[in-house]
């Protein structure tokens, strides 16, 4: 089961911050917006939390829980 999520939350990971790479190179490059937007900190947020989530369960791996 944790290795399940543990999948499932690296895949959410992965969109989360490829479309952050994409808002910031839109802020960066293309001058739309701004990184201190509700939207791009919002997303950042979120893969944070993701993150956190993901480490717990890195623990809980290594410490033999399935």
């Amino acid at each position: 089961m944790l290795r399940d999520r543990k999948a499932l939350l690296e895949q959410e990971i992965r969109k989360a911050q490829s479309e952050a790479a994409n808002m910031y190179l839109s802020i960066v490059v293309g001058g739309n917006g701004d990184v201190h937007s509700k939207e791009y900190q919002e997303l950042k947020d979120k893969i944070s939390s993701l993150n956190f989530d993901l480490n717990i369960v890195n623990q809980l791996i290594a410490q033999g829980q399935k």
